[in-house]
């Protein structure tokens, strides 16, 4: 048998077998922290994504709110204005109460008063054809903003027609509750034809009349009365204002001298 002689040094083949790990040990190392800085770079970018998505969502948050607080701030002036337009129109008072009053007074009859009178807006029921009906269909059809509220309102007009209701109309007027006191019924009711002759007031009715004790073995006629004022009151309280300036204003006719 030959022998076989080693040249190479005894720990040969372990130092060659240690690089070899230690090789593979830096190249799996690298590797690891290759893929870990991939995972870090990602997460970051991730990350910045998020921020900057939140930054969007804080400022469209921040502007809705604004847009918000804007609504609101333009919703109270509206109502500040509404309420200050429906002020001034009762100040201006376009039809005097004091000369409502002064014709309610005027036309008692002798030893009648009044104990009170209640003036408000109720909605009334007039026919379609009147002029205040008209007057109320324009201040809608003013008033209207949406064209579906009015469509509806069409097809509502609609039906009930359909339906042969009365051809009426819902319209805001000035209703007068007056509480008075008379000696007999023929006081009330010539208080009653007096009003009805007035151009101001219309539908004069006769709510109610009775005994009232006024003094200790006195009776007297309690009764109320309710009408409605003329919507053109305005109209014939200027007439009526500009009559009376005129006959103020002509001359009186001289008198004629003993000739």
């Amino acid at each position: 048998m030959l022998n076989v002689i080693n040249f190479l040094p005894e720990d040969y083949q372990e130092r060659r077998s240690r690089r070899r790990a230690n090789i593979v040990c830096l190249i799996m190392a690298g590797a690891s922290v290759l893929v870990l800085g991939l995972v870090v770079g990602l997460l970051f970018l991730s990350a910045i994504g998020m921020s900057a998505m939140r930054a969007l969502v804080d400022q469209q948050y921040r502007q809705a709110s604004l847009q918000i607080e804007q609504l609101k701030q333009l919703e109270a002036r509206k109502a500040d204005l509404i309420r200050k337009v429906e002020l001034s129109t009762d100040l201006l008072e376009r039809v005097p109460r004091s000369q409502l009053l002064a014709r309610l007074t005027n036309c008692l009859p002798a030893k009648a008063g009044l104990m009170g009178v209640v003036m408000k807006a109720e909605d009334v029921e007039v026919p379609v054809g009147s002029a205040a009906a008209a007057a109320a269909a324009v201040k809608a059809v003013a008033q209207a903003t949406d064209a579906q509220d009015a469509s509806k309102a069409g097809a509502k007009r609609g039906s009930s027609g359909k339906k042969g209701k009365a051809d009426t109309v819902k319209v805001k007027q000035w209703v007068f509750h007056v509480d008075g006191v008379a000696p007999t019924d023929m006081e009330v009711a010539e208080y009653i034809a007096r009003l009805g002759a007035d151009p101001l007031f219309r539908d004069v009715d006769l709510q109610f009349s009775e005994e009232f004790p006024y003094k200790e073995g006195v009776q007297v006629r309690k009764f109320q009365l309710s009408f409605r004022l003329n919507p053109e009151a305005e109209k014939i309280l200027g007439a009526s204002a500009s009559a009376a300036t005129a006959a103020a204003a002509s001359p009186a006719p001289a008198a004629k001298g003993d000739s």
